[in-house]
C-alpha cells in the first residue's frame, strides 16, 4: 500500500481497471438478462414450465435489472399470472405498464394482452373498449409481429364474444399477413374455430391438417389440441364416436401435461360424449366427473353442461331415477347459466355498438359546431355591406333548426300514439307489434344481424273457455303472458296477435338460440299451476320457429312460415316445437316437410313435451 501511495499513477490506473472491470461485468449481466427475457418471451406458450422457471428466477434478481428490463419482466410476470388464472393481478400489472413510461411497443402488447384477458374472464364491456383502441392502432403499428398479434387478439375476442363472422373476417386478414411460427398456428386455430362455430367446417377440410402442421412445427400443444377438439366434434356430429375417441386420446396426455383447464375440460367432456355413444357408460361417467372437477373455476362452460347431461342420461339408463333427477337439475342450471352467458355477450356487443354510434354522432355534432364557429369568425371580418347575407344565412339556419325541432316533436307525438298495448295481457297489441317488428327487421337487414321469430298458440284453449268459462280463459291468457315476459330477453318484441295466439320477434338471435328459448317458453307454460283459477286443468302450447335466413325480412312471410311450423306442431300432437323448413323444389308448395318429423330440418333440433 505504501508503494501505491508513493506511486499515485499506479493507483489511478488500478482504480480505472477496477472500474472498467465492474462496468464490463454489469454490461455482461445486462446482456444475460436481456437474453433470458427474450427467451422467456419466445417460449411463453410453447413451454409454460420453462417460462415460469425463468420469470421466477428473474423476479428474485429484480434489483439487478435496468428500468426497461423491469418493465419487460413485469409484462412477462403479468402473462404468467393470467396463465395461472390470477386474472385480477395480471390485469393490474398490464394496466400499470400501459400507463408507464415503457416503450410504445410494450404498451401496445400490454393492451393486446388486456383484450385477451377480458375475453377469457368474460369482462366483455371492458374488452370491447380495449379492443376498439387496439383496432384503431393496427394501421399505425410498425412492428409486423405486434400488428399480427393485435389482429389475432381481435379474432380471439370476437370468437369468445360469439361474433364469429367478425372473428372470421379478422382471421382471414391475419392469414393474408406474411406470418410463420407461433403466429401462423394461432391464425389457423382461430380461423378454424370461427368456421366450426358458423357450421362452415367439414371433416375432410384440408385447412384442419394445415393448422395441425403449423402448430406442431411451433410446438404449440394447447392450440394443436384445440384443433383436434374441433375435429372430434365434427366426428361426433357425423355419428363417428370411434374416430372422435382416436383423435382425442392421441393428444390427451400432452394436453393434460399443459394443465390448461379450459382445453382439458373440453377434451374430457368430448370423451364422455363419445364413450356414451358407444355405450361404454363406466368410462363416459369417469370422464364426465373429471370434466366437472376441471370446470370448478370456469363459470358457465359448455363442457360442464355436456357432462351433466351425460351423467343424467347414464343414471336414467341404469334406472337410478333419484340420481338422474339430481343430475338433470344440475344440467338444467348449468344450461340456463350458459344461455344467460350467451345473452350477456349479445347485450354487451349491442351496448358497445350503441355507444360507438352515439360517440360518432357526438363527434359529427362537434364537427358541425366547429364548422359553424369557423363560418362565424369569417363572417365577422367581412365588410358591413355583407351583413345582410350573414343575417339571411342565420335566419336560414334558425329556420332549419326550428323545422328539425318541429319534426322531432311530431315524431315523438306519433311514437306515443303508437304505444298501444293489449288491454287484457298488458303486452303489445297486433298494431303496435307490426310497427316495432318491421323497424327491427329493417335494422337487422341493414346491419346483417340475425333475427328470429317464435309463434305459439295455446293448445285446446276453446275447451278451457267452454268448460270453465271465459273468465278462466282470460286468466290463462294473462298467466301465459306473465310467465313468458319473465322468461324473455329485454329487447325481445312480445305481442298477442289475437285470441290465444302469441308472437315473439328476437333481434340479434340466431335460429339455434331461438329454438332453445322457445323450449324454455314451452316449459314455463307447461308448468303453469291452474289452482289459482279455481279449476284443475293443464296448459300447453304449440310452437313454430323460423328466422330471416329461412324466411327473409318481410314480416308477413316471417309470421306465415312460423305459423306453418306451428300448425305442424299441432298436427304432430301439440305441446312441441317445430322449426320451419324451407320447401325443396320438388315438394308441394303448400307443405312444410321435414326430415324425421315436426317441420324441422335434419340439422335442426326438435323439442317435445314428452
Amino acid at each position: 500500500m505504501s508503494f501505491l501511495i508513493k506511486k499515485p499513477s499506479i493507483l489511478i490506473i488500478t482504480l480505472i481497471c477496477l472500474s472498467f472491470f465492474s462496468f464490463n461485468l454489469k454490461a455482461v449481466q445486462d446482456i444475460s438478462f436481456d437474453k433470458q427475457l427474450k427467451n422467456a418471451d419466445r417460449i411463453r406458450s410453447s413451454n409454460p414450465n420453462k417460462f415460469n422457471e425463468i420469470v421466477t428466477s428473474l423476479l428474485q434478481q429484480k434489483s439487478s435489472l435496468t428500468h426497461d428490463q423491469i418493465l419487460h419482466l413485469s409484462y412477462l410476470n403479468a402473462y404468467r399470472l393470467t396463465y395461472k388464472g390470477q386474472f385480477d393481478d395480471g390485469i393490474l400489472l398490464f394496466l400499470k405498464i400501459a400507463d408507464s413510461d415503457a416503450s410504445s411497443l410494450l404498451k401496445i402488447r400490454a393492451n393486446i394482452s388486456l383484450v385477451n384477458i377480458y375475453a377469457i374472464s368474460k369482462k366483455w364491456t371492458k374488452g370491447l373498449s380495449s379492443l376498439s383502441k387496439t383496432i384503431e392502432l393496427i394501421p399505425s403499428i410498425e412492428s409486423q409481429e405486434i400488428r399480427q398479434l393485435a389482429i389475432a387478439s381481435a379474432v380471439l375476442f370476437y370468437n369468445q364474444l360469439g361474433q364469429y363472422e367478425l372473428g372470421l373476417s379478422f382471421a382471414n386478414k391475419l392469414l393474408h399477413e406474411p406470418i410463420e411460427g407461433r403466429t401462423l398456428c394461432v391464425a389457423h386455430n382461430l380461423k378454424l374455430e370461427s368456421q366450426f362455430e358458423l357450421g362452415l367446417l367439414k371433416e375432410g377440410d384440408p385447412q384442419i391438417l394445415e393448422g395441425i402442421e403449423a402448430c406442431q412445427q411451433s410446438n404449440e400443444v394447447v392450440m394443436e389440441s384445440a384443433i383436434y377438439s374441433y375435429l372430434a366434434e365434427l366426428h361426433l356430429k357425423n355419428t363417428n364416436p370411434q374416430k372422435a375417441i382416436l383423435a382425442l386420446e392421441e393428444n390427451l396426455q400432452a394436453i393434460e401435461q399443459s394443465r390448461y383447464a379450459p382445453i382439458v375440460a373440453l377434451y374430457y367432456s368430448l370423451l364422455a360424449k363419445s364413450y356414451f355413444q358407444i355405450e361404454s357408460d363406466a368410462i363416459a361417467e369417469d370422464y364426465a366427473q373429471k370434466t366437472i372437477q376441471q370446470t370448478k373455476n370456469i363459470a358457465n362452460s359448455k363442457p360442464e353442461v355436456s357432462s351433466y347431461k351425460v351423467l343424467y342420461q347414464i343414471a336414467e339408463s341404469r334406472g337410478e331415477h333419484q340420481q338422474a333427477l339430481e343430475y338433470h337439475k344440475k344440467y338444467a342450471e348449468a344450461d340456463r347459466a350458459y344461455l344467460d352467458d350467451i345473452k350477456t355477450k349479445h347485450l354487451a356487443f349491442q351496448l358497445a355498438e350503441h355507444q360507438t354510434t352515439e360517440q360518432k354522432s357526438r363527434i359529427e355534432l362537434l364537427d358541425k359546431q366547429n364548422n359553424l364557429l369557423t363560418i362565424e369568425q369569417k363572417l365577422s371580418a367581412i365588410k358591413a355591406e355583407n351583413n345582410r347575407l350573414f343575417i339571411a344565412m342565420l335566419i336560414a339556419i334558425i329556420t332549419l333548426l326550428v323545422f328539425w325541432a318541429y319534426k322531432s316533436w311530431m315524431t315523438q307525438k306519433r311514437l306515443k300514439q303508437l304505444a298501444e298495448y293489449d288491454a287484457l295481457t298488458g303486452i303489445l297489441n297486433r298494431g303496435h307489434f307490426t310497427q316495432v317488428a318491421q323497424s327491427a327487421l329493417k335494422y337487422c337487414a341493414n346491419t346483417d344481424m340475425y333475427l328470429s321469430c317464435i309463434l305459439f298458440d295455446l293448445d285446446k284453449f276453446k275447451n278451457i273457455n267452454d268448460s270453465y268459462g271465459h273468465a278462466c280463459g282470460d286468466w290463462v291468457l294473462k298467466k301465459v303472458a306473465k310467465v313468458c315476459q319473465a322468461q324473455g330477453r329485454k329487447n325481445d318484441i312480445f305481442a298477442r296477435l289475437g285470441g290465444e295466439e302469441f308472437c315473439i320477434v328476437l333481434p340479434s338471435c340466431d335460429l339455434v338460440t331461438a329454438t332453445k328459448l322457445a323450449e324454455e317458453y314451452r316449459k314455463v307454460i307447461e308448468r303453469i299451476d291452474s289452482a289459482d283459477s279455481g279449476f284443475d286443468f293443464t296448459v300447453s302450447a304449440s310452437f313454430g320457429v323460423t328466422d330471416t335466413l329461412r324466411s327473409g325480412h318481410a314480416l308477413e312471410k316471417l309470421i306465415a312460415d312460423a305459423d306453418e311450423a306451428m300448425y305442424e306442431s299441432k298436427h304432430n300432437g301439440r305441446n312441441r316445437i317445430t322449426v320451419y323448413s324451407v320447401p325443396t323444389e320438388d315438394a308441394d308448395s303448400d307443405k312444410n316437410t321435414a326430415a324425421n318429423s315436426g317441420g324441422a330440418q335434419a340439422d335442426q333440433p326438435l323439442f317435445t313435451g314428452s
